[in-house]
């Protein structure tokens, strides 16, 4: 892999790492006091949310865009509308 694709690797990566943060971070907050709140709050579940960060499938995601089976401007693009999107709900 040249060099100018290992770099354009690096910062698809980056903004994967950046993405998961910002969902993590929000997730972590506690901004928002709801009917999920309440429930969450209630006695211990036997589900609970997990970071994105160690799952698989955004495992598998990083494993292929450093593997150039996924083009690294495609992923991208679609890091950047999963943020836009994001960034509109999570307000």
């Amino acid at each position: 892999m040249s060099e100018t694709n290992e770099n354009l690797v690096k910062e698809a990566l980056g903004d994967l790492d950046a993405l998961v943060s910002g969902f993590d971070s929000k997730l972590s907050t506690g901004k928002r006091h709801d009917a999920i709140d309440a429930v969450l709050s209630g006695a211990p579940r036997t589900t609970a949310v997990q970071s994105l960060r160690d799952h698989e499938t955004i495992a598998l995601f990083r494993q292929e865009v450093t593997d150039g089976l996924i083009r690294v401007d495609t992923a991208r693009q679609l890091l950047g509308l999963i943020r836009t999107v994001a960034d509109l709900v999570m307000k």
